[in-house]
């Protein structure tokens, strides 16, 4: 009988935290893996259309960062988000670069990119509304979340969305 009563209270502060604190932090969670699905997704068909960027400063620039986001996704989501970021920066001159070729199959690659660009811009938005639900219950609970479990806040997108036309 005791040890139903302490089994079902344990269960009840489980459950508790549950509802407090590991909900929103595993919302976050699946969709930061969404996000680093379509970014990957849009990453790859960059790298097939990059060969045909002139400038090579810039390419060398998208590889190095591209590279860098697969070593930053399994390690630090607040690099991987300004590593998009930079990204992001940089698409409108390979956009607009790439809109001017001739190739058909660089035409198709160019369209594959930017609507995955229009698939992250919703993901992103998401993205930001469950951190922030998540990071105001961190300050909502800070010293249990800070203390035991040592859970952090994390970085939102502060990003301008290309406005790159097909």
């Amino acid at each position: 009988m005791v040890f139903g009563i302490v089994l079902f209270s344990f269960l009840f502060v489980l459950a508790i935290l549950y509802f407090l604190l590991f909900k929103e932090y595993a919302h976050m969670m699946n969709n930061f893996e969404l996000l680093v699905k379509v970014v990957e997704t849009r990453n790859l068909v960059l790298m097939r259309i990059l060969p045909e960027i002139k400038n090579k400063g810039l390419k060398k620039e998208i590889t190095k960062m591209v590279d860098d986001m697969m070593v930053a996704k399994r390690e630090n989501n607040d690099k991987f988000i300004q590593l998009d970021v930079d990204i992001n920066k940089k698409l409108d001159s390979v956009y607009s670069e790439l809109n001017k070729s001739k190739n058909p199959l660089v035409i198709e690659e160019l369209k594959k990119a930017v609507n995955f660009e229009k698939k992250l811009k919703t993901i992103r938005r998401e993205y930001n509304k469950v951190v922030e639900v998540y990071n105001a219950k961190i300050c909502k609970h800070p010293k249990l979340m800070a203390k035991f479990l040592k859970m952090r806040p994390y970085n939102t997108y502060n990003i301008k969305e290309n406005n790159v036309e097909e």
